[in-house]
């Protein structure tokens, strides 16, 4: 993703993390990234499920569910697992040769996952002083990693223009690039009839792709985020007045003329 000549001729298609279901809550426990590797992931892999006991694999999905609301979990035995369920889990279906962008995004998993969904609607009543984050009363160690990974949804009712998502993914990977652990979305542009779907995995951005139409009747832009210790109010906000910002200037520049 970040080699000009391979990026050309090689798209990320997926993301797949395996985790050990015996060793699996240790590694969590004393592995920061561990943690990082089952929340950015398409599918989770819960390997050597035939020789731990059934508590203790319910508790491992009962965590990993938590950290990655949308990724299904398929546990292995003697390392048997369906081929199907390994590819074919990005943006792109060759077996039908068309964008799947609903099985891709799964945006309505992290609106089922609670309190963490983001809702913004873009009407200039902005202004309500609404925070729509919930913190959650943890009795156990507040030092726990898990703890620090956040996981939502933010849907925009309004058009983004371009320039402005553009400005905003510049900014944001400089000043905020460690706490942006996967990000992908759809979104509606300004002067476009078809969305565009942007994809970035551990703060580097994939090249956007133009998909040829909107997958529903649901125009709005979606952007799903997977953070480390950056909650959706700061992101929702910054996009929300950088977007004003570029069409006053559009308006602006269209009364000038």
């Amino acid at each position: 993703m970040t080699d000009p000549l391979l990026t050309t001729k090689f798209r990320l298609d997926s993301v797949v993390t395996t985790v050990d279901a015996i060793h699996g809550a240790g590694q969590l426990d004393n592995h920061p990234e561990s943690v990082k590797q089952a929340a950015v992931a398409d599918r989770i892999l819960m390997t050597k499920a035939d020789l731990a006991d059934e508590a203790t694999c319910t508790a491992l999905e009962t965590r990993l569910r938590a950290l990655n609301p949308a990724a299904p979990i398929y546990p292995v035995v003697n390392g048997d697992i369906a081929v199907s369920k390994l590819f074919n889990a990005g943006l792109y279906d060759p077996t039908t040769k068309s964008m799947d962008v609903q099985k891709w995004l799964r945006d309505e998993a992290y609106e089922q996952h609670g309190d963490d969904h983001a809702h913004h609607h873009d009407d200039r009543e902005h202004h309500d002083h609404h925070d729509h984050d919930h913190h959650h009363d943890h009795s156990h160690d507040v030092n726990r990693h898990d703890d620090h990974i956040r996981s939502f949804c933010i849907t925009f009712d309004e058009p983004i223009h371009w320039d402005a998502f553009v400005t905003w993914a510049e900014i944001f990977t400089q000043m905020r690039g460690e706490s942006l652990l996967r990000v992908k979305g759809i979104l509606n542009l300004v002067g476009e009839d078809a969305p565009v779907a942007i994809h970035a995995v551990q703060h580097v951005f994939h090249p956007p792709a133009s998909l040829p139409a909107w997958p529903s009747d649901d125009h709005r832009s979606k952007i799903v985020f997977i953070t480390k210790d950056l909650g959706p109010q700061v992101i929702r906000e910054s996009l929300y007045h950088l977007n004003a910002a570029v069409s006053e200037t559009n308006d602006g520049n269209t009364v000038k003329e």
